[in-house]
């Protein structure tokens, strides 16, 4: 097999955490808030008398559980024999999505990005990116990549195309608390129009679901063999 190495993602802009502008998609900006509408009156309603109600019980309000704020330790999708430690990742000198410097044995987890556990529904602390409201400056989306090969040695997402709807993902945390998602889509794109900006804030993603997004290379190599010349991206949605 050929000596293969993975390309980087996609080019971006450093910018604060929950804002990176992504340079490869016309550097679009946030949209401005709209203003609120004008208010119509509407005629007073008629007084009637109120029953007497019987007491009720108020229930107990289920505090939210807080969300781990330590490291992830390991990544999983049992049924295609991935296993790997998670390695923190972030952009690199040229601008790029940085890859694993463990090539054949780590997931890299993008701390630029969201954190598994991080979204909590009931929290609306809204703001606004680029026409997507974020919680928090968050998506609640999650990405991950990895290599396929490296030097011609497998690596920890080798089978990760071959992913089908409701594969179990498991995201272990340092704490050893475990976070369950299922594969919902498998898609491939040419590397040098992939939608990054899409992928990693997805305007299709319901705002009280939280989700990961698994990036590597596929498809058939490119003339040098030194490339693949498409993006396996895989999306799982959080379930309990």
């Amino acid at each position: 097999m050929m000596n293969v190495r993975f390309l980087p993602l996609v080019l971006l802009a450093a910018g604060a955490i929950g804002a990176l502008a992504l340079a490869a998609c016309g550097g679009s900006s946030a949209a401005e808030t709209p203003a609120a509408g004008a208010t119509t009156s509407l005629p007073a309603p008629s007084a009637t008398a109120t029953p007497t109600m019987r007491p009720t019980n108020t229930p107990t309000p289920v505090p939210t559980p807080t969300p781990y704020n330590g490291r992830i330790a390991r990544f999983q999708v049992p049924g295609l024999g991935i296993d790997a430690p998670i390695e923190e990742l972030a952009i690199n000198s040229l601008g790029e999505l940085d890859t694993p410097k463990a090539e054949n044995v780590a997931v890299g987890w993008y701390y630029i990005y969201d954190k598994p556990g991080r979204l909590n529904p009931d929290n609306r602390g809204w703001v606004d990116f680029g026409g997507k409201q974020i919680v928090n400056g968050f998506t609640g989306n999650s990405v991950f990549s990895a290599h396929v090969y490296y030097h011609n040695v497998p690596a920890p997402f080798q089978k990760m195309a071959q992913a089908k709807a409701g594969d179990q993902v498991l995201v272990t945390m340092e704490d050893g608390r475990q976070y369950k998602y299922e594969v919902v889509s498998n898609q491939q794109y040419n590397r040098d129009t992939i939608p990054m900006g899409d992928i990693i804030w997805p305007k299709q993603k319901p705002a009280d679901e939280e989700w990961i997004t698994m990036i590597t290379c596929g498809g058939e190599l490119d003339a040098t063999g030194w490339e693949y010349l498409s993006r396996d991206v895989v999306v799982a949605r959080r379930i309990p």
